[in-house]
Protein backbone atom coordinates (compact mmCIF):
# COMPACT_ATOMS: atom_id res chain seq x y z
CA UNK A 1 0.00 0.00 0.00
CA UNK A 2 2.89 2.15 0.89
CA UNK A 3 4.56 1.84 -2.26
CA UNK A 4 1.17 1.99 -4.54
CA UNK A 5 1.01 5.68 -2.45
CA UNK A 6 4.70 6.60 -3.08
CA UNK A 7 4.70 6.03 -6.71
CA UNK A 8 1.19 7.81 -7.24
CA UNK A 9 2.84 10.92 -5.60
CA UNK A 10 6.11 10.28 -7.54
CA UNK A 11 3.72 10.85 -10.75
CA UNK A 12 1.83 14.38 -9.26
CA UNK A 13 3.13 17.25 -11.04
CA UNK A 14 1.95 19.58 -7.89
CA UNK A 15 5.44 18.37 -6.36
CA UNK A 16 6.90 21.17 -9.34
CA UNK A 17 4.80 23.77 -8.25
CA UNK A 18 6.05 23.91 -4.91
CA UNK A 19 8.28 27.42 -4.22
CA UNK A 20 10.85 28.19 -2.13
CA UNK A 21 10.29 28.39 1.21
CA UNK A 22 10.09 31.81 2.57
CA UNK A 23 12.98 32.67 5.22
CA UNK A 24 12.44 35.52 7.46
CA UNK A 25 14.05 38.68 7.02
CA UNK A 26 17.92 39.34 7.89
CA UNK A 27 17.82 40.74 11.29
CA UNK A 28 20.58 43.43 10.40
CA UNK A 29 20.23 46.76 8.61
CA UNK A 30 23.44 48.60 6.39
CA UNK A 31 25.34 50.51 8.47
CA UNK A 32 24.97 54.10 7.02
CA UNK A 33 23.34 57.12 7.54
CA UNK A 34 20.28 56.61 5.93
CA UNK A 35 19.56 53.24 7.78
CA UNK A 36 20.66 55.24 11.11
CA UNK A 37 18.14 57.67 10.68
CA UNK A 38 15.53 54.84 11.36
CA UNK A 39 17.00 54.05 14.66
CA UNK A 40 15.25 55.46 18.17
CA UNK A 41 17.14 57.80 19.92
CA UNK A 42 16.03 55.76 22.99
CA UNK A 43 18.29 53.18 25.29
CA UNK A 44 19.30 50.29 24.23
CA UNK A 45 21.64 47.49 22.69
CA UNK A 46 23.32 47.77 19.47
CA UNK A 47 25.95 44.93 17.27
CA UNK A 48 28.30 46.05 14.99
CA UNK A 49 28.83 43.73 12.19
CA UNK A 50 31.48 43.34 9.53
CA UNK A 51 31.14 42.63 5.77
CA UNK A 52 31.30 38.69 6.75
CA UNK A 53 28.63 39.74 8.94
CA UNK A 54 30.65 38.57 12.30
CA UNK A 55 30.29 40.68 15.32
CA UNK A 56 32.95 43.04 16.21
CA UNK A 57 31.62 44.99 18.73
CA UNK A 58 28.63 44.90 21.42
CA UNK A 59 27.50 48.20 23.29
CA UNK A 60 24.36 49.18 25.32
CA UNK A 61 23.77 53.08 24.97
CA UNK A 62 21.41 55.58 26.54
CA UNK A 63 21.08 56.99 23.26
CA UNK A 64 21.07 54.13 20.58
CA UNK A 65 21.01 56.63 17.46
CA UNK A 66 23.40 58.75 19.02
CA UNK A 67 25.76 55.86 19.68
CA UNK A 68 25.54 54.19 16.51
CA UNK A 69 26.26 57.85 14.74
CA UNK A 70 28.93 58.26 16.92
CA UNK A 71 30.56 54.65 15.32
CA UNK A 72 29.80 55.60 11.77
CA UNK A 73 32.51 57.58 11.77
CA UNK A 74 35.27 55.42 13.81
CA UNK A 75 34.82 52.31 12.91
CA UNK A 76 35.06 52.00 8.69
CA UNK A 77 35.34 47.48 9.20
CA UNK A 78 31.07 48.24 10.54
CA UNK A 79 29.00 47.38 7.36
CA UNK A 80 26.01 45.97 9.42
CA UNK A 81 24.35 46.82 12.57
CA UNK A 82 21.79 45.39 14.78
CA UNK A 83 20.17 47.32 17.64
CA UNK A 84 17.06 46.66 19.84
CA UNK A 85 15.32 49.15 22.36
CA UNK A 86 16.01 47.61 26.21
CA UNK A 87 15.18 50.07 29.16
CA UNK A 88 17.93 48.06 31.17
CA UNK A 89 20.66 48.47 28.68
CA UNK A 90 23.53 47.33 30.49
CA UNK A 91 22.13 44.23 31.57
CA UNK A 92 20.94 43.38 28.95
CA UNK A 93 24.84 44.07 27.76
CA UNK A 94 26.26 42.07 29.70
CA UNK A 95 23.48 38.99 28.64
CA UNK A 96 24.71 39.47 24.62
CA UNK A 97 28.68 39.97 25.91
CA UNK A 98 28.39 37.03 27.74
CA UNK A 99 26.65 34.33 24.93
CA UNK A 100 29.25 35.64 22.50
CA UNK A 101 32.16 34.63 25.04
CA UNK A 102 30.43 31.07 25.56
CA UNK A 103 30.19 30.47 22.00
CA UNK A 104 33.50 32.10 20.64
CA UNK A 105 36.06 31.53 23.93
CA UNK A 106 36.80 35.76 23.68
CA UNK A 107 35.14 39.22 23.73
CA UNK A 108 33.98 40.84 20.12
CA UNK A 109 37.28 42.46 19.00
CA UNK A 110 35.55 45.87 19.77
CA UNK A 111 35.11 44.97 23.49
CA UNK A 112 38.53 43.33 23.44
CA UNK A 113 39.70 44.99 27.27
CA UNK A 114 43.44 43.98 26.19
CA UNK A 115 45.71 44.70 29.89
CA UNK A 116 43.48 46.86 31.07
CA UNK A 117 42.41 44.63 33.87
CA UNK A 118 45.70 44.04 34.79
Amino acid sequence: MALKEASRCLRCNLRLDLSAPVSPPEPWLEFDSEHLSSVPEAEGVYQLLDGEKRILRIAGAANLRGALEEQLGSNPEARYFIYEAAPMYTQRESELLQHFLQQHGRLPPGNDLGDELF
